[in-house]
């Protein structure tokens, strides 16, 4: 039976299908806004009662400020006196009162605002607390909550302006009610994680931590924790829906359990406006999902898009709503000419405005692209597919630009190729008529710099388009999206940027070779220097392939290596207490004392450079670089008394990085500290695997092993790996190390088979004791393991790609070395080092041909990417003494060059996002500096051969 949406418009969250899905892009926004709400010391700005300055608050808009500052500043009639307190820390600006305590948990209130009303509603709220003092905070500037509102925000955090910590449930009740009084009549959008106070409110409510300390999870991240009366410990999760803990009554609704925010799927899915049957959605987001589904009246299969009231597009703060209808309006004039999907029907649903649209039946461009990439060492789209594509897509825009539109989003996710190969556009909401002003907006790497997001509004032309279709074309060419890190503080011209780019993939690609020269006149920075469509149709049918450049020596990547060391020196922080160095989105949340995203995976690549024959300034920079990261390691991890096993999002690594740097600063003192910082790794984990658990904590004890000679950390390591026979499992398809499904993890009940989580990782680990030990049994079980990767490779041609786990798709062919080929060699090739197992052996070989295959497709990180790659390509060299793999792995460091900026003189190379350049080893810059200091000074590789820089220190005994 179907069911309708309720009278509040919100749809529930549907199954996700993978048709049409369009991969999200991470927002800046989301990255300050992720993780536990804490609220501690930042830059303090006392006011009791007058006039104070706060010119010197960092990220903070005055007008914000100034506007709480003075609603706050008399004196409450309930007490709490005039002296309040402001501290603005990155996002947030913060406003205590002299006197109330802030509680651990409770029951808090967020109030949103849209951001033409921010002031008044910041004005209104501070006033109502005036009067009853409790600790609030609130988006430090009107960019800030600009961020809050966008469609790009996690929806979990959209609109949530202001945030009260109320002492308990009275002075919620209390507080609640007169924020909703004083706000009803503004607008503003829902906040989808809380309730609303009442039907329509700008108030919302949840209960959740407040200024409890955050706990280290058992995978490394950072988590807020709720306590029931019992004791009971839960997540405070913070989702897209209203969730009260099991203990507590909610304080509005009087109950305790959960109301559902929207109805739920019935067999036959969602019923909207009593008519269209919602089956499936194609994501969710802060703007509104996109569903697909039927026409109950019809039988026409449709797809459904949601705006959300108060949700701003754009940079200018377009509402999504207005936007969706503007959509509806372009869809209506350009219907009948087979280049949009047909609109069927506009509906209104309680805040929120629905479009209803013809299915167009096939894939997103992206989806396309992806499908044909080759795994065989080229790096494009073959020509005889790639070049009726491109002449598609030029067919395609010169309609629409014939229609006097402007697309302003042409991206691979917005064009749908049809079954028969036929081109549709979808996603026009961004569209406008040519010589309009609209709100700066776009998909990045496809927006033009003109719309770019420091512009509020920009003029619609065509010639964005034109930049985009160069993003397209480049696409096809390279198996990329055009994203790059940008060059500060002025661009380099693009036949610089991605002409090196272009000009290695042109080496090996025909498709790149003929549209090559087209991208680049496309994707000129000056929008009348960027070729016509007119001309790129000649340059189709008549293409000149570009003359492709010697590729890049070794005086660039020397200079890559130096100028990122020098980069990590200047971009440390000390002063901070949550991170010495920035991180990727995905690292936000975890220790920042790891390897993964921390600071002790670019310690022990500062380590490295400090012993390597570089350049005096260089060497000495990254001496004392070493020596203020390894002093901030020791202080941050003093305050954390939590020690996780794992190598890379645990102490192993830190401890292995604070040993690093101590035999690199010759400090037998650091060492000792070390050591005893391994000793309290424990040995025994649920989590067998090197990242997270056991394994990665038996890799450290014999790194110590190694530097001092100690039976201590040898019989660790040898309980290390005992623990780990008995903790493995038997499959058909052979041994195998799964986490536990009992177990307080993300990874709980996963069964890999590469090196991060999986077989290949624990396999290492055991040969490694067993080598060091003579143990023949942990030998034996290393050999199961490579069994196991044996039976479950996947062979095409020459290469040999391994899934994520055995019972993922056939499709799912993976390289990198946290899952796939370079993993799984790195421990197959030292097997066959150490054995001689010849069938060991011919897969490493399989696993390195897989890796040469598809350098093309990578980013450039260690983790993922080609920096951990090329290190792989490094190990069968100098265990096989094949050229190929050293020139593979040469070759892999040019196509990492051809990605960098130029940042103040220095080129910096990517991070995982393709656009960033943060320093940690697993996602950011330092692990690809790693691959090319071994490139270039050779070396034992880092974190998978555990042996000491040097000859090692006298330690003393515990």
């Amino acid at each position: 039976m179907l069911r309708t949406a309720d009278a509040a418009g919100v749809i529930p969250v549907l199954p996700k299908t993978d048709q049409a899905e369009v991969p999200e892009q991470w927002a800046p926004s989301a990255t300050r806004r992720r993780g536990v709400k804490q609220m501690g010391a930042g830059t303090p700005l006392r006011t009791a009662g007058g006039p104070g300055s706060v010119g010197d608050a960092p990220d903070a808009d005055g007008t914000l400020l100034e506007v709480a500052r003075a609603a706050v500043a008399g004196t409450g009639s309930r007490g709490g006196g005039g002296d309040w307190g402001f501290t603005v820390e990155g996002f947030w600006c913060t406003a205590r009162p002299a006197a109330p305590e802030i509680p651990e948990q409770g029951w808090k209130l967020h109030v949103s605002a849209a951001s033409e009303v921010a002031v008044e509603v910041l004005a209104a709220v501070a006033a109502v607390i005036a009067e009853d003092p409790c600790a609030f905070k609130f988006a430090a500037d009107r960019e800030k909550l600009h961020e809050l509102n966008s469609r790009n925000s996690e929806r979990g955090s959209a609109g949530k302006f202001i945030t009260v910590y109320p002492a308990d449930e009275e002075q919620f009740r209390r507080i609640a009610e007169e924020l909703h009084r004083a706000t009803e009549s503004l607008p503003g959008p829902t906040v989808l994680s809380d309730r609303p106070y009442a039907p329509g409110s700008r108030v919302h409510y949840r209960y959740g931590a407040f200024a409890g300390r955050a706990e280290l999870g058992n995978d490394g991240a950072y988590r807020s924790m709720l306590y029931g009366p019992d004791g009971a410990r839960i997540e405070d999760v913070r989702t897209a829906s209203y969730r009260c803990p099991p203990w507590a009554v909610d304080p509005v609704e009087g109950r305790g359990s959960t109301k559902p925010s929207g109805a739920r799927p019935g067999p036959g899915g969602v019923l909207l406006g009593g008519r269209y049957a919602l089956t499936a959605a194609v994501r969710h987001g802060a703007k509104g999902g996109v569903f697909l589904g039927r026409d109950t009246a019809s039988g026409a299969e449709v797809v459904v898009k949601q705006a959300r009231a108060h949700i701003e597009v754009d940079r200018s703060g377009t509402e999504a709503r207005a936007a969706l209808r503007h959509e509806a309006r372009l869809l209506a004039r350009l219907d009948g000419q087979e280049l949009t999907p047909r609109p069927v029907q506009l509906l209104e649903q309680g805040d929120s405005l629905f479009l209803v649209q013809e299915r167009i039946p096939g894939q997103p461009l992206g989806s396309w692209v992806a499908g044909r990439l080759r795994r065989d060492g080229a790096p494009d789209v073959a020509w005889a597919e790639a070049g009726p594509m491109a002449l598609a897509l030029v067919e395609l825009l010169e309609r629409v630009h014939a229609e006097g539109l402007v697309l302003r989003d042409l991206a691979p996710g917005n064009v749908m190729v049809r079954p028969d190969g036929r081109l549709r556009l979808i996603d026009l909401e961004l569209a406008a008529p040519v010589g309009t002003t609209a709100g700066s907006a776009g998909t990045p790497g496809y927006r033009a710099p003109e719309q770019g997001p420091v512009r509020l509004c920009s003029p619609a032309e065509f010639s964005a388009d034109l930049y985009a279709m160069g993003g397209l074309f480049f696409l096809l060419a390279t198996g990329h999206d055009p994203l790059l890190p940008e060059d500060l503080p002025r661009a380099r011209p693009v036949a610089e940027r991605l002409g090196r780019w272009l000009a290695l993939a042109a080496r090996e690609g025909g498709t790149a070779r003929r549209l090559a020269p087209i991208v680049l006149g496309l994707r000129a920075e000056e929008p009348g220097q960027r070729w016509s469509l007119a001309r790129v149709r000649a340059a189709l049918a008549d293409s000149v392939p570009l003359q492709t450049a010697p590729p890049a020596g070794e005086p660039l990547l020397d200079r890559l290596l130096h100028d990122g060391l020098r980069h990590l020196a200047l971009t440390a922080t000390p002063q901070r207490r949550d991170r010495l160095w920035p991180t990727v989105p995905a690292g936000q949340l975890t220790d920042p004392c790891n390897v993964q995203h921390g600071a002790a995976g670019v310690l022990a690549v500062l380590a490295r450079a400090a012993c390597a024959p570089l350049p005096g300034p260089v060497r000495e920079s990254a001496r004392d670089t070493a020596k203020l990261a390894a002093e901030w390691i020791e202080r941050r991890c003093a305050a954390e008394p939590v020690v996780l096993p794992g190598l890379h999002f645990g102490r192993s690594g830190t401890a292995w990085a604070l040993l690093d740097a101590a035999e690199a600063l010759a400090d037998p003192a650091l060492a000792d500290r070390a050591a005893a910082l391994a000793r309290r790794v424990q040995l025994t984990w649920p989590n067998p695997d090197v990242c997270h658990g056991a394994a990665g904590a038996g890799f450290l004890q014999l790194r110590l092993y190694r530097s001092t000679g100690s039976s201590e950390f040898l019989d660790r390591a040898a309980a290390c790996a005992h623990g780990l026979l008995a903790a493995a499992q038997r499959e058909p398809y052979g041994t195998v190390w799964p986490v536990p499904r009992s177990f307080d993890s993300s990874l709980a009940g996963v069964t890999h088979l590469g090196y991060a989580h999986g077989v290949a990782g624990v396999g290492a680990f055991l040969l490694a004791a067993a080598e060091a030990t003579g143990d023949d049994e942990l030998l034996t079980s290393a050999r199961q393991a490579a069994g196991t990767l044996a039976a479950t490779v996947r062979r095409e041609g020459a290469a040999g790609w391994w899934p994520q786990s055995e019972g993922d798709p056939e499709s799912v062919r993976l390289a990198h070395w946290c899952s796939g080929s370079s993993g799984v060699g790195s421990f197959l090739v030292r097997l066959w080092q150490a054995t001689g197992d010849s069938d060991a052996y011919e897969l490493a070989l399989a696993a390195g041909q897989a890796v040469l295959d598809g350098r093309w497709h990578s980013g450039v990180c260690a983790c993922h990417g080609l920096a951990g790659n090329g290190e792989y390509l490094l190990d069968l060299a100098e265990a096989t003494g094949e050229r190929r793999f050293r020139s593979g792995a040469e070759e892999l460091a040019r196509l990492i060059a051809a990605r960098a900026a130029l940042r103040d003189g220095r080129l910096i190379l990517p991070d995982e996002t393709g656009t960033g350049c943060t320093p940690a080893y697993g996602t950011g810059t330092s692990g690809a500096l790693a691959f090319l200091l071994r490139l270039r000074h050779g070396g034992p590789r880092i974190w998978l051969d555990p042996q000491p820089l040097g000859a090692g220190l006298t330690m003393s005994r515990p």
